[in-house]
């Protein structure tokens, strides 16, 4: 236990010393809006802005204010929802979010995407914990609305990837759907989120989860068949990590129980999705083969989600798995000359990949090393 108390301790340090502060003052403009990424020489990139960084970073702050990590947090919560309402919903008179505005901030993709609204529904869900504003709650609302009404498979399940509608379809907006739904069911949305769950653990059971090879599909055709091809064997170790934390949370709440089919995905990515030095690889194959050796950051920090999870399930040696790899963590991607920043990807010899620190990675570095701090000091 002591190893996991210094990886929390460590994380929290970096967290608010420098990671919210950072984000907070330099990846903010005057009107509230969030900046895509920052570069490693401590400035912010003026580029065009997707809808789902505003969302998650929306996220950032409402829980950074509402687990008292950093003083200001609430503030920047404020001016990110009002900028992501103003600049992103019905902003070209249609119902829904619009994909990304210019660097000006004027509508410039104006497709619905699945992807989107589903993170639209998490940070509205972290806002209303952090506000209790009705006019997040009501959104909410307005959002499944939309998805019900315009982007629901009556055929297949589901949703569709966007409108236009795109192929391939892809299991990755539903299980967001799944982890929205479930931070409003915490949030006292009310039973419609709930309903919302148990339909997306419904459809990871009967679609998304290939019982022959004991993995999740990552890739579909319009029926939500495998796609064809590689695309349909291409499976993502961090998102069996993230499904597995997933499934069991959702099965606490009431929303289906897939633990035995969650516990599979654990396992797989376990047996087949980690590289020598114990980091999370960015794809293999339905037989377990490593087909790429690159690895982002974000499914290290599901890896850790995952290892509290087995943790908290009573596997001991978890935790101290979980310890290891966010002390490695900070000790790589974090370990930037800018602090609060990262390196986002890394090839397989270890060489960094990318030239900028994108902003929506810092949701997946939040919630890992939220689940991490809580298990630490209840655990």
């Amino acid at each position: 236990m002591s190893n996991l108390r210094d990886a929390a301790a460590a994380v929290r340090t970096w967290l608010t010393r420098d990671g919210l502060p950072l984000w907070g003052v330099v990846g903010v403009d005057e009107t509230g809006s969030f900046h895509e990424s920052i570069g490693f020489d401590g400035r912010p990139d003026i580029v065009a802005r997707r809808m789902r960084v505003q969302a998650r970073q929306l996220h950032v702050f409402s829980e950074a204010a509402v687990r008292g990590w950093w003083p200001q947090a609430r503030a920047v919560a404020d001016g990110g929802f009002r900028a992501l309402v103003r600049d992103f919903w019905q902003a070209d008179g249609q119902a829904g979010f619009i994909h990304s505005v210019t660097p000006d901030r004027k509508p410039l993709d104006l497709k619905r995407d699945t992807y989107d609204h589903a993170f639209g529904l998490f940070a509205l869900a972290w806002y209303y914990k952090a506000s209790r504003d009705p006019d997040a709650l009501r959104i909410a609302h307005e959002i499944l609305d939309f998805l019900e009404r315009d982007m629901a498979d009556g055929n297949a399940g589901g949703f569709v990837e966007s409108r236009p509608e795109a192929l391939p379809r892809r299991s990755d907006p539903h299980m967001h759907l799944l982890e929205a739904s479930l931070e409003w069911v915490e949030a006292g949305g009310g039973d419609r989120f709930l309903g919302v769950a148990r339909r997306m653990v419904g459809l990871f059971q009967s679609h998304f989860f290939d019982r022959t090879h004991g993995v999740l599909g990552e890739q579909f055709a319009a029926d939500l068949g495998l796609a064809e091809g590689a695309a349909g064997q291409m499976v993502a170790p961090g998102h069996h990590c993230e499904w597995f934390w997933l499934l069991a949370w959702a099965q606490a709440r009431g929303a289906g129980d897939a633990s035995a089919e969650g516990r599979s995905l654990y396992d797989f990515a376990l047996r087949h999705g980690l590289d020598a030095d114990g980091f999370a690889i960015d794809e293999c194959d339905t037989r377990g083969r490593q087909v790429r050796l690159s690895r982002r950051a974000w499914p290290q920090t599901e890896l850790i989600k995952a290892y509290i999870e087995a943790a908290r399930q009573g596997d001991e040696a978890a935790g101290d798995a979980a310890a290891r790899v966010a002390h490695r963590f900070l000790d790589t991607y974090l370990a930037t000359a800018v602090p609060g920043l990262w390196m986002d990807q890394f090839d397989a010899d270890g060489r960094a990949m990318t030239r900028t620190a994108p902003a929506s990675t810092l949701y997946h570095v939040i919630v890992a090393f939220r689940e991490l701090m809580i298990f630490a000091e209840c655990g």
